[in-house]
């Protein structure tokens, strides 16, 4: 260690192993994730924003005890690993702690949300920026490149989201909806990424039995893996009695196990909605299949999974957006316009979009006003993931270095504002509509 210390403070940091220097970055993050999460406590800040925004910085550092070198250790990783490494795990901590009963008086708000809404917001994207961008005017940028964008950008981070509404506090009816529409939006958007990517990759024509077929291959084939992986997990825990060690390790496994079978394997189904539809099962039944002396165990250990992915992705998303931008030399002017602009289409069409579905959604669940309608509005947060889908199409082959790039670019911008812009303004806006979790909708 004394030999590694020294190495980073000389300019021989270059010779360290590639796996100390991966080791050594990461223990770093966690640290600077405990400051930064007892900083957003002092300052009111949501957590989320403080540890991109550090990752930000650091992608900036020219070289400072060796950050440049530990920074691109990770950056020359593949995007596919990383998701695989953290993405189960956000995925199933939330599913698994989400009220299923609230989630189940909200259901059909939800699926309309993660539906139509999904698919309706990704084409009007895709307009907004082929059109009113002017991309219609260079001959190598394709409206399917724009679809693909629509489908990055239109799902919220369930990451983001969930971290945020767990510090406001806001009310359970409120926050169980969006978590839910985060959650579910993120499979079907990743369902429509897969399908798009390979419309563009391979250069052929989308079909509308080839869609339909994909979709439901998809979205199906990871339900029933979801189910499947459920039953065995509960039958697991049914035979355990009061052992935390084997219990906390099952769901661990498990949440893993399905993840990658559904991705992976020759089932090729969508591996966030198997997670997601094994995490909802578990909250609503599994719960009570872990032993009272292990419940709090495993409470613990989730708590601790998800704060440590939560803190290395949003670190490492930060670091994306100016680490792999400024590689791509793409940062212009015009492009950072281009990206504000954006912005704003993406927040009125999904005001819009809420708007018209409104009459439909204040009929099923709880009740539902323009207040949640605002709030919604403001709270689609997006994160890390987007810009980890933007990165696997910068490392396609088949995608034009030109089309990857500019993808690359607006996601990770418009994830750079609604964590900066929309995430600093919520808890004031939350406090202004009055829906903090001591607000009871009846």
């Amino acid at each position: 260690m004394e030999d590694i210390a020294r190495q980073l403070s000389s300019k021989e940091v270059t010779k360290v192993p590639i796996e100390s220097l991966a080791m050594i970055s990461t223990f770093l993050m966690l640290m600077a994730g405990h400051l930064l999460k007892v900083l957003a406590k002092k300052i009111q800040m949501p957590f989320t924003v403080l540890v991109c925004l550090a990752g930000f910085f650091v992608g900036l550092i020219p070289g400072v005890a060796g950050m440049d070198v530990m920074t691109k250790v990770w950056m020359d990783l593949d995007p596919h690993f990383m998701l695989f490494l953290f993405l189960p795990a956000l995925i199933f901590e939330s599913a698994f702690n989400c009220d299923y009963y609230t989630f189940k008086m909200q259901i059909w708000k939800i699926l309309l949300l993660a539906g139509p809404m999904l698919v309706a917001s990704t084409f009007l994207t895709a307009i907004a920026m082929y059109y009113g961008l002017g991309y219609y005017q260079e001959d190598d940028f394709p409206f399917t490149a724009c679809v693909l964008f629509g489908a990055i950008i239109s799902a919220t981070d369930p990451v983001a989201v969930v971290s945020l509404l767990k510090e406001l506090g806001a009310s359970k009816q409120v926050a169980t909806m969006i978590e839910g529409e985060s959650l579910l939006n993120d499979g079907t958007a990743v369902v429509l990424f897969t399908i798009v990517l390979e419309v563009l990759s391979k250069d052929c024509v989308a079909t509308p039995g080839f869609i339909a077929t994909s979709f439901l291959r998809l979205t199906g084939g990871g339900f029933l893996c979801g189910c499947f992986f459920y039953f065995l997990l509960e039958w697991s825990l049914s035979n355990i009695h009061n052992n935390p060690v084997l219990e906390v390790n099952l769901t661990i496994c498990f949440a893993y196990l399905t993840f990658f079978v559904a991705e992976v394997t020759a089932l090729k189904v969508s591996g966030i909605i198997a997670i997601v539809i094994l995490g909802l099962f578990m909250s609503r039944k599994g719960k009570t299949k872990i032993s009272s002396e292990s419940e709090l165990a495993v409470h613990h250990v989730w708590s601790y999974i998800g704060f440590v992915a939560e803190t290395v992705i949003f670190i490492l998303g930060g670091m994306m957006i100016t680490f792999k931008n400024l590689e791509l030399e793409i940062f212009t002017w015009k492009n950072f316009g281009r990206s504000m602009i954006l912005y704003v289409f993406i927040t009125l069409i999904r005001f819009v979009l809420l708007l018209c579905l409104k009459p439909i959604m204040t009929r099923t669940g709880y009740p539902m006003d323009m207040r949640h309608v605002i709030l919604m509005t403001w709270g689609a947060l997006r994160g890390s993931l987007g810009i980890f889908l933007a990165l696997v199409v910068s490392i396609n082959k088949s995608v034009p270095s030109n089309i990857a790039g500019t993808i690359l670019f607006h996601a990770s911008m418009i994830a750079l504002y609604t964590l900066v812009i929309n995430a600093t303004t919520m808890p004031a806006l939350v406090k202004k509509l009055k829906l903090s979790k001591e607000t009871v909708i009846t």
